[in-house]
């Protein structure tokens, strides 16, 4: 037995008990429901209503941010405080899940749920929007300024700042730390295990390399990374600022070139995909209920809202107005999900590499869309999947960093330490198959939505004041009158 076999032998059984644990479930007339994904649905929903449907009124003043088509007039002259740019958080942030989380989740999403699973997941992605920009709001406003000039935030700070009611201050200390303790696993066992194991598998199965000795490429990954991180938060967004635009241009190109090739199926595809988002076939048990499940599962890990991430990243925007930084954050998802990983799945649909599954498969049946077309294809992929891979661990880095100086303090050693560690485990997550990697990877990763959107919830009356203030002000949007 090669080392490879031996970590998976190991890792795997317990990667499985631990999904089991996390994804708790009812079952509903044959559906399996599973009580976070409830959760995050629900907050999707209450905060979309709430603020009347923010990601369509909302859309065009965020985008006027971003590119700085909307300038805010300050009288007071404020300084504003951080570390990176707007852009720079975004283009992070959008790195963090719109890669493997999208190229290899929506693949995943289409193996196991059919075509109709696109529409539930782009459905997902405009839901969360208004979720994105709450805790994002919540994560400038209630930051913490260190006395170097760097900045820390996310849900441990407002959740330690922000709960000031009687009955609840005294357990949100408690609160904090379970968010940060559990951001440090979702980081270490979820997300750099995901990623690594994806391009791992892709280069393997496109090039041949690594064959038998995957954990040799997670250890090329796992220095390159640990070099990069050292530099922190502006390293990062000046990586992500310059790579996530190309890798995600590129990407949407090359599927609008596959889709070109196929025009004589679009249509075909639409219409199938929408019947079977309403009347899906029996790949995924449950009918409606289990596709629509299945399609919110894969977005809301993909683009994170309701995580408590994005905040963490967001934090460190010099800023002075946390709405208008929520307004931009509220872009993510749409880039995530509504556009990268719709553009996934589609091709996947409209190529017809999903009807040759062989159960639950992530990269391979997105590659097997792109040599459909091309045989250099699936090499462009893995050039892409390896960018989107780096971007991503990097930033993850960055989240389990903030959420280990939070629980043992802003040391360089203490931030060294959780770099080594996080480092390892890259090398770990290569050599572990994919079915193990995903149920670890979603566990740790959705169960940050528990004490995160306790504190969302309980401080959304600050989020709807907020917004109102701003949008009165600025003259912006439904609230302008308000």
């Amino acid at each position: 037995m090669n080392l490879d076999s031996r970590i998976d032998s190991i890792l795997s059984p317990v990667a499985n008990k631990v999904s089991d644990l996390i994804f708790s479930h009812v079952t509903i007339n044959g559906v399996r429901v599973e009580f976070l994904i409830a959760l995050l649905m629900i907050a999707a929903f209450y905060f979309t209503f709430r603020t009347r449907f923010i990601g369509f009124w909302g859309f065009k003043h965020a985008f006027d941010l971003i590119t700085k088509k909307y300038k805010h007039e300050d009288v007071f002259k404020r300084k504003k405080k951080g570390e990176v740019s707007s852009f720079q958080a975004l283009t992070a942030t959008i790195s963090a899940s719109a890669g493997m989380g999208n190229v290899v989740g929506s693949a995943l999403a289409v193996s196991v749920g059919g075509p109709g699973v696109i529409f539930w997941m782009i459905t997902a992605g405009f839901f969360s929007m208004a979720l994105k920009f709450s805790e994002v709001l919540l994560g400038i406003k209630f930051r913490q300024i260190n006395k170097d000039g760097s900045s820390s935030g996310g849900p441990m700070y407002y959740i330690i700042n922000g709960l000031k009611a009687s009955w609840i201050k005294p357990f949100a200390p408690y609160l904090a730390n379970i968010y940060a303790i559990c951001c440090i696993f979702a980081m270490i066992g979820g997300w750099n295990l995901f990623q690594i194991n994806a391009i791992t598998t892709q280069i393997t199965n496109v090039t041949g390399l690594f064959d038998g000795q995957r954990w040799l490429f997670g250890l090329i990954v796992a220095v390159i990374t640990y070099i990069t991180v050292i530099g922190g938060i502006k390293s990062i967004g000046k990586f992500t600022s310059k790579v996530t635009p190309v890798m995600c241009s590129l990407y949407v190109f090359s599927a609008f070139i596959i889709c070109l090739l196929n025009i004589h199926h679009v249509p075909h595809t639409v219409v199938l995909i929408i019947k079977e988002a309403f009347k899906p076939q029996a790949i995924v048990g449950g009918g409606l209920l289990g596709c629509m499940l299945w399609g919110f599962r894969r977005a809301m890990f993909a683009n994170e809202a309701g995580l408590g991430t994005a905040p963490i990243a967001f934090s460190a925007v010099k800023t002075s107005k946390p709405v208008a930084q929520a307004f931009i954050a509220m872009l993510q998802p749409f880039v995530d999900t509504v556009i990268v990983g719709s553009a996934t799945a589609f091709i996947i649909v409209v190529t017809g590499a999903y009807l040759n599954s062989g159960g639950i498969e992530g990269i391979e049946l997105t590659s097997r869309a792109f040599g459909s077309v091309c045989p250099f294809f699936p090499v462009l992929l893995t050039f892409m999947a390896a960018c989107f891979v780096l971007s991503t661990m990097l930033c993850g880095s960055y989240y389990g960093t903030k959420s280990w100086n939070f629980l043992f303090g802003e040391s360089k050693v203490s931030t060294r330490t959780f770099q080594i560690i996080y480092c390892v485990f890259i090398v770990i997550g290569s050599a572990m198959n994919l079915k193990s990697v995903v149920n670890l990877s979603d566990a740790f990763t959705l169960f940050l939505a528990v004490p995160n959107l306790i504190a969302v919830f309980l401080l959304s009356d600050i989020i709807i004041k907020e917004l109102k203030r701003y949008c009165k002000r600025y003259n912006i949007g439904y609230f302008r009158n308000k």
